[in-house]
């Protein structure tokens, strides 16, 4: 069995959870739209974290292992497999229960990748210790929601899992810049805050939600610092592109440590919603944004061609998150729907300009 025969269809099913959680994001929002199915409102973070951005992580992940193992069966693709089943068993039938335990194994499955990697490839590096780190977190997410605990509490955790991941890509992709061991410090002590406060988040919500604001400020100012967007912003063409993405991202991680340090515990309402969309829109997506024609070729074996209509779905998304935000905390459910509405228009027109440049490159014309 060849690697793409793995790839294609869990990338496929990736793209489908993205339009269902999407569609669901938006009937969340107030909009009144046609029901996949009538619990997966309540199911949308789930859905995201776990059968999206988990099982696209899983799978960037397994791909590259396998490469380099020259391995097309390799059992990291048992992570992916069992993400975007959990996610498919909660957008297709609703079966909770199952669907924790399949998420579970495949948050178990990636921490076994990395476990090998450092433990017994003796693979050691700062970012993989990170990643590493990350899909702890996604874990004890897990852990958390299959013995009861509600998706409030469980959400901190998953987003630590792609937080920590993305800090842990940042710091592979910067190597160049060969960072001091004093600069590597001050990164693990802002993960440290970071990581400590999640985890106590699961025991007092209010203190753990503080604290894990705090981290995710100096996580934000660190990589504002010192990552290589900063150099790269003052280039042309696509590195300047993703360069922006990343920074922008990187300031709305620090919204997101400001408002949880001023929100504290939060279950529900404009305030839950402004402070989780800072970090999974504002933070998050802008990074799927910058990364996507780096990740998507190496998914599907296409490459994509770099343009300025790449800039169209990244302003209307920074638009709409702080649009958002503002309505959030001006209590505007009007322009929170509108918000949502604008930042579903930027994914859906992103991937139409990422599949123009995949067309645009099989056909070899210029970007």
């Amino acid at each position: 069995m060849r690697v793409s025969m793995l790839r294609y269809p869990l990338f496929a099913g990736v793209m489908l959870m993205l339009l269902a959680a999407g569609w669901a994001a938006l009937q969340r929002a107030g909009w009144s739209l046609p029901e996949i199915r009538p619990a997966l409102v309540g199911m949308h973070g789930p859905l995201m974290i776990g059968g999206v951005f988990g099982a696209l992580i899983s799978l960037e992940r397994a791909v590259a292992i396998a490469a380099l193992m020259r391995s097309p069966r390799h059992w990291a693709f048992l992570a992916p497999i069992f993400s975007a089943a959990g996610g498919g068993v909660l957008l297709l039938v609703g079966a909770e229960p199952a669907a924790k335990l399949l998420l579970l194994a495949g948050s178990a499955c990636l921490g076994a990748v990395y476990l090998r990697t450092i433990t017994v490839r003796r693979y050691w590096s700062l970012y993989t210790v990170m990643m590493g780190l990350g899909a702890v977190l996604w874990l004890v997410g897990n852990l958390a929601w299959a013995a009861g605990q509600p998706i409030y509490v469980a959400i901190h955790p998953w987003l630590g899992f792609i937080i920590l991941t993305i800090v842990g890509e940042r710091i592979e992709l910067s190597r160049v810049l060969r960072h001091t061991r004093r600069t590597e410090q001050l990164l693990m002590a802002a993960a440290a805050v970071y990581i400590g406060g999640v985890l106590l988040a699961l025991i007092d919500l209010g203190l753990g939600v503080r604290l894990s604001g705090l981290g995710a400020l100096l996580l934000a100012l660190w990589l504002i610092r010192f990552d290589l967007a900063r150099r790269n912003a003052r280039q042309t063409g696509l590195a300047r592109y993703i360069a922006l993405c990343l920074l922008i991202g990187y300031v709305w991680l620090g919204v997101a440590g400001i408002l949880a340090i001023a929100f504290g515990a939060v279950y529900a309402g404009l305030q839950y919603d402004a402070l989780l969309h800072a970090v999974a829109a504002g933070f998050v997506l802008s990074m799927v944004f910058g990364h996507a024609p780096l990740i998507f070729p190496a998914l599907t074996g296409r490459h994509i061609a770099y343009s300025s209509l790449f800039y169209l779905p990244l302003i209307l998304l920074h638009a709409a998150v702080l649009l958002r935000a503002i309505s959030d905390l001006a209590g505007a459910f009007d322009g929170r729907m509108w918000a949502s509405l604008l930042n579903a228009a930027a994914v859906v027109i992103f991937f139409g300009v990422v599949a123009a440049g995949a067309l645009r490159s099989t056909r070899g014309e210029p970007g």
